[in-house]
């Protein structure tokens, strides 16, 4: 998918090894995980590379391993993250919020819609219908506005892929082929979704929708450089106050004049899904990536900090220049089920935000991040209240298994680490 729909993962896995993990350091433990996730897929998937980061107050592990172009892969070499994307998205929006820029229940047509006229396109109604003129911001990030993903038919994905070297608009592409004919059809799988040119009325209904995301994008460069075209708008402008502090992370397209990923991206990906054409994802032209729904570039190490930065309370508050407002952030983590659609009654989602368990039973993981999935690339990204730690996983192919296999792996071993030393830590203070 050019922007991830997502992944709900619960996967069960055994311990790491035999010893607990208070015998050797975290990154041991977290390379073993590399390791034997290398080896289980190694053969199924010859040009794997996988690239962990975790981040906590007190640790700060990057490691990687595979080969990419040739080369060993780093842990300074990049990826894409899919849908690892939309919460630096709704960080964005937030933040505009935060700082009176926006309000919460600002209609999105009053924003976007002079920003189409100066550009020569059309008004929302004009693709979504009049009830979309209802749906307010805070509705694109949360899902609510009833606005419909552009990937319940992957045949826009495929078309953007087997022409992965022209470059696509796709900020409007995606929008017109969700109310296309084909999509709403392939959509009718799920039930209640209608046949409208949306799911439901804005605020009636939670749906997980890609193409909100690139409405929300829009709304972005709307309000912050309504003067550019939508390709070049630069998400980090928008979220980071210090660009230095995450030097890997860059979000593509660009144009005119045109760039290739391979200008942003370091490790090349194996398209292998059934859904679109099996590609090596390094030369195409950055516009296939589906903008502010899942436009990111970066290394894990940096993916992990955002979150961290993002997500732990006492570094927001101990920052003069917070990501977001405490406000802003139980908004973010406020989850509502999804209603319509992909995953309905399966998925708990916030604003730009999902909840996502790994392990079983005393192992069990809870994870308040995004999963992403992209040509060549899965991803799972994340912030765990339990341990007051982030972590960034990424594969360089677009099947989930290693990935999966690998993030249970990773977070697992930190649970066990970080709670043998909580408790060590405990009894010290005992005797």
């Amino acid at each position: 998918m050019a922007c991830l729909s997502g992944l709900i993962a619960i996967v069960a896995f055994g311990a790491a090894c035999g010893h607990s993990d208070s015998d050797h350091s975290l990154k041991d433990a977290l390379q073993q995980g590399i390791d034997s996730t290398l080896a289980h897929f190694g053969s199924q998937f010859p040009d794997l590379a996988l690239s962990v980061a975790w981040k906590d107050g007190t640790q700060d592990i990057r490691l990687a391993k595979g080969t990419g172009s040739g080369q060993d892969v780093t842990p300074q070499h990049t990826f894409l993250y899919g849908s690892g994307t939309k919460p630096i998205t709704a960080a964005a929006i937030l933040r505009l919020i935060d700082h009176g820029k926006l309000k919460a229940s600002d209609k999105v047509s009053s924003i976007v819609d002079p920003y189409f006229k100066a550009h020569g396109k059309p008004p929302l109604a004009d693709i979504f219908g009049e009830e979309i003129n209802s749906a307010t911001v805070l509705q694109l990030i949360r899902m609510n506005a009833g606005i419909r993903d552009f990937e319940d038919s992957y045949e826009l994905d495929s078309l953007v892929l087997g022409k992965g070297n022209e470059y696509w608009n796709i900020a409007y592409d995606a929008m017109n082929f969700s109310v296309s004919q084909k999509n709403i059809q392939a959509g009718s799988k799920y039930k209640g979704v209608g046949s409208g040119p949306l799911y439901c009325k804005p605020g009636s209904c939670t749906a997980y929708s890609s193409t909100s995301f690139i409405v929300a994008g829009l709304v972005l460069v709307a309000k912050l450089q309504p003067e550019k075209e939508w390709y070049d708008f630069d998400l980090g402008d928008a979220v980071f106050e210090n660009r230095t502090a995450y030097p890997s992370v860059s979000f593509p397209p660009r144009g005119p004049p045109y760039a290739h990923l391979s200008d942003y991206l370091t490790t090349p990906g194996s398209s292998l899904s059934k859904t679109w054409p099996k590609e090596t994802i390094y030369k195409q032209d950055t516009s296939i990536l589906g903008f502010t729904c899942g436009n990111m570039v970066a290394s894990p190490h940096d993916v992990a900090k955002f979150y961290y930065h993002l997500l732990d309370s006492d570094v927001a508050h101990a920052d003069p220049k917070p990501l977001i407002s405490d406000q802003a952030r139980a908004e973010m983590t406020h989850f509502q089920e999804l209603s319509r659609g992909w995953c309905r009654n399966d998925m708990k989602y916030g604003a730009g935000l999902m909840q996502i368990q790994y392990g079983n039973g005393q192992r069990l993981v809870n994870v308040i991040g995004h999963e992403g999935d992209t040509y060549g690339f899965v991803s799972s990204q994340g912030y765990i209240p339990a341990l007051k730690g982030a972590y960034s996983v990424v594969a360089n192919v677009d099947q989930s298994a290693p990935m999966e296999h690998l993030t249970t792996r990773v977070l697992t071993a930190a649970k066990r680490y970080l709670e043998s030393h909580q408790r060590s830590e405990s009894e010290m203070l005992i005797v």
